[in-house]
């Protein structure tokens, strides 16, 4: 049983960690587009239309993995309590 509640916190920690490194790069190439006045500079119209899309579907499977992260972990503190 050790060996599930160890990897059950290392899959929680990893989750975790790619959630902010995801989250981390898109912000990144947000502020690298951002101009003097704040807004967000495109080529053209697609290429906004493209790039958003991507990065919303992008920040919303980041935002999953976090979540099941944190599940994970409480689920692993759950059943180290447990014993």
């Amino acid at each position: 049983m050790k060996t599930t509640h160890h990897l059950t916190l290392l899959c929680g920690l990893i989750l975790i960690a790619l959630c902010s490194v995801i989250r981390y790069q898109i912000g990144r190439r947000r502020f690298n587009r951002r101009g003097v006045g704040g807004l967000q500079h495109f080529h053209t119209y697609q290429k906004y239309v493209v790039v958003t899309t991507l990065e919303r579907i992008i920040m919303i499977v980041a935002n999953l993995c976090g979540l099941a992260g944190l599940v994970l972990l409480a689920v692993a503190g759950i059943n180290h309590l447990k014993f």
